[in-house]
């Protein structure tokens, strides 16, 4: 037997060797896999694509969606939360996602050269998803033009026009209808090089039920403007599909998760999910956290925002006239919260205020001591024994083995939100919305929380407190508030997944999130988009010009609504966290 699994194993190197042998190579040039067979430029592009929004999300999306606080108050001049955005985080994900965005296209090329419709599928998802995680994060973009260097081999400008990102939008419709079409042909191929694909392991099905659910996800985002602007009918401008209506969509891919079957196949489970490996064997395959000291990485704190609504707490005052608000819980290292969730991204229950001034920092911090004189405010879990059993850290945060790109519950909640706002008619009852909403709760938990079940009896009484508390607007869920419920509740189930909790804040205004306090810059308004990154002035300045004359009215701000968020309901809910 260990003969032959040492021969399997010398086979599964040899085969990786030969079709995904330019991961490192790819990781540094955009331009590296040009003659390498289509498949094999999925993992690397799953992987890199993850790392940077794992990085993106620890880095930025964490202090913006008022999850975590900032506790270094020597750099409180630049401090994401209260809206001091460096130079440098405005390019992440411009840097780090368009050279995947390149990959992605140089991959459906190849695949046309190989004739191989369902790899043009996976790269068209890949496409999708990159195009969208781009424009979402900065508005117009290069999109027509963008991705060419890489399958041009006499191309050497840098200059690329803008499009708007409501036509990328539209071709983002095109590429994912055109991607389930291609997958659901009939054939003798299930799946591709299992070992070019570590997060599907080559599955064809898996793959269509992710650009599906990735389907539902770009519907919901363009949907509130799509109904404001033209009546929820997206002219495509495509002879093949011609226009959509978002909400008619919405249903039929509704009705397909319901059933199982039909045209659109969807996630149905957390095994659907795309969970993406990391190795701590494996220096190519580390997380971005890996070489994080433990003192960088306590410079996050819960923020208060987040442990009020996953635990009970009180409001208080604190010697410095600061108003905090204090958990009632235990304090016994790893004993349970209110939220099975929390003690898998915190090891200590008490938030910190966020935007708070340089000196309100410190003394908040050197006051907030147990009687050892340690800290008793929240900081993010990492690591985990090596041995049997854990020591207080329900989950390892900073080097897991797998991170999800998309949750199997943010589906559900998607379901749920078109469910409050009519626009998925058999979902529009209350009873039908607030049983989706409690199914998404109870699959959040279970996606991060390895230790409970759904008839656990902490899942059950925080699901039931979910509905029964007194959390939306001061009173228990009800029709009138079942909208800031789901959407409140999707915000902490998006913990850790890139932008997205971001952009749900943009484009609906919820949660509602305080954006004037003290130290709270950019006019108390929380950042709109990124700035477009410093150098393209200057590699792309004829066009970088009209597009910030254009459609940000004279400057690279950080004020100017992307295209989908700019509705009046949107407007009116982020206005309440200025009041």
């Amino acid at each position: 037997m260990k003969t032959i699994m040492k021969f399997n194993a010398i086979l599964a190197l040899a085969l990786l060797t030969l079709s995904c042998s330019h991961f490192d190579e790819m990781s540094k040039n955009p331009y590296a896999l040009e003659t390498a067979p289509a498949e094999s430029y999925v993992h690397p592009i799953m992987f890199k694509t993850q790392s940077n929004l794992m990085s993106v999300f620890r880095g930025t999306t964490v202090f913006l969606s008022q999850y975590g606080v900032m506790t270094n108050s020597e750099v409180s001049s630049r401090v994401i939360g209260n809206y001091n955005i460096p130079e440098g985080t405005s390019d992440d994900i411009w840097t780090g996602l368009y050279l995947q965005y390149g990959n992605a296209m140089a991959m459906y090329e190849q695949a046309v050269a190989e004739k191989n419709d369902r790899i043009k599928a996976v790269a068209l998802i890949l496409r999708s998803l990159l195009i969208t995680q781009l424009t979402d994060t900065y508005g117009d973009i290069p999109f027509k033009e963008a991705g060419l260097l890489s399958i041009r081999d006499t191309q050497n400008n840098y200059t690329t026009r803008y499009d708007s990102q409501k036509d990328i939008y539209k071709a983002v419709v095109c590429m994912l209808e055109t991607a389930n079409a291609l997958l659901a042909q009939e054939g003798d191929t299930p799946a591709f090089n299992a070992i070019c694909d570590k997060t599907y392991g080559g599955s064809y099905d898996k793959w269509r039920r992710f650009g599906n659910s990735l389907y539902a996800r770009v519907l919901m985002r363009i949907s509130m403007k799509v109904i404001e602007e033209d009546g929820g009918v997206l002219d495509l401008g495509d002879d093949q599909w011609g226009s959509v209506s978002v909400t008619g969509k919405l249903s039929e891919l509704y009705s397909c998760f319901l059933s199982g079957a039909g045209d659109y196949p969807m996630m149905r489970s957390r095994d659907d999910r795309p969970m993406i490996p990391f190795s701590d064997q494996n220096e190519t395959e580390h997380t971005p956290f890996y070489t994080i000291t433990s003192g960088n990485w306590n410079t996050v704190a819960a923020c208060d925002v987040m442990t009020r609504r996953m635990l009970t707490t009180r409001e208080k005052v604190d010697e410095n006239g600061i108003t905090y608000y204090e958990s009632v819980l235990s304090t016994t290292a790893g004993a349970h919260r209110e939220d099975p969730r929390y003690d898998c991204w915190w090891r200590k229950i008490h938030g910190m205020p966020n935007q708070m001034i340089g000196s309100d920092v410190t003394q908040f911090l050197a006051t907030h001591l147990s009687s050892a004189g340690n800290s008793v405010i929240g900081r993010m879990v990492y690591g985990r024994n090596s041995g049997s059993g854990i020591t207080g850290k329900v989950y390892d945060l900073q080097n897991a083995p797998y991170y999800p790109m998309m949750q199997y519950s943010e589906l559900l909640f998607i379901f749920a939100e078109a469910g409050v706002r009519g626009y998925v008619k058999s979902a529009a009852g209350f009873g039908t919305y607030l049983d989706l909403l409690k199914q998404a709760v109870t699959e959040s938990i279970l996606e991060w929380n390895p230790y409970v079940t759904a008839e656990s009896d902490e899942v059950v009484q925080y699901v039931g407190h979910v509905v029964n508390g007194e959390l939306y607007s001061g009173s228990t869920l009800n029709s009138d508030n079942a909208l800031e419920a789901v959407l409140t509740q999707k915000w902490l189930a998006t913990f850790f997944i890139g932008i997205e909790s971001w952009c749900d804040y943009r484009r609906t205004g919820y949660p509602l999130l305080r954006t004037d306090g003290p130290a709270a810059g950019n006019d108390h308004i929380l950042p709109t988009r990124m700035r477009y990154p410093s150098d393209e002035p200057y590699r792309n300045a004829v066009y970088y010009q009209e597009a910030v004359s254009g459609w940000l009215g004279g400057s690279n701000n950080i004020q100017t609504d992307v295209w989908w968020a700019a509705t009046q309901e949107s407007y009116n809910t982020r206005l309440l966290g200025r009041q």
